[in-house]
């Protein structure tokens, strides 16, 4: 006979925090971007990107409040938000198109590795709502990795083929 483990609710809520903040932080960039994007054939899927992962925060969020997260903090406003959107420019200065697809697409990878651990996770407490609406966000991360791959492939084509 096996059990169900026990789920470590006050940990579930602290990591699921990060999550949230980090699903923030992606949408707002993926925003940021869309108004100045590494390629202009990009920016519909910019956009795209910004009103899903402000889905993906909403989803992450109602997860974490099943265990017990109180949702009334408000996500990237004061201080904190100025200091993210000031990074997010000054390491655009001097960055190269590839460069910074790139870095979205190494943000979109860890969006899915951690999306697929809590995927198992959830189905290891047996909590199959969780683990099916993270499956959900998981297809469309793996879709805009996809996505911004394909753009940085064509990206390089065209740099490695095109006169100066």
């Amino acid at each position: 006979m096996t059990t169900t483990p026990t789920a470590r609710r006050d940990w579930i809520v602290a990591e699921f925090s990060k999550g949230i903040e980090a699903e923030h932080s992606l949408q707002t960039h993926a925003e940021t971007t869309a108004s100045n994007p590494p390629d202009p054939s990009l920016v519909v899927l910019y956009h795209e990107i910004a009103a899903d992962d402000q889905r993906h925060r909403m989803i992450v969020e109602t997860i974490a409040t099943r265990y017990g997260y109180n949702p009334g903090k408000i996500l990237g406003g004061g201080v904190s938000g100025a200091f993210d959107r000031l990074r997010e420019k000054v390491g655009e200065i001097g960055s190269t198109p590839q460069t910074r697809l790139a870095h979205d697409l190494a943000a979109k990878a860890d969006s899915i590795h951690w999306t697929t651990a809590w995927i198992y996770t959830f189905q290891s407490l047996g909590d199959t709502v969780s683990a099916r609406e993270l499956a959900a966000v998981l297809t469309e991360e793996k879709s805009h990795h996809d996505a911004l791959q394909e753009g940085l492939n064509r990206l390089m084509a065209r740099e490695a083929t095109e006169p100066e």
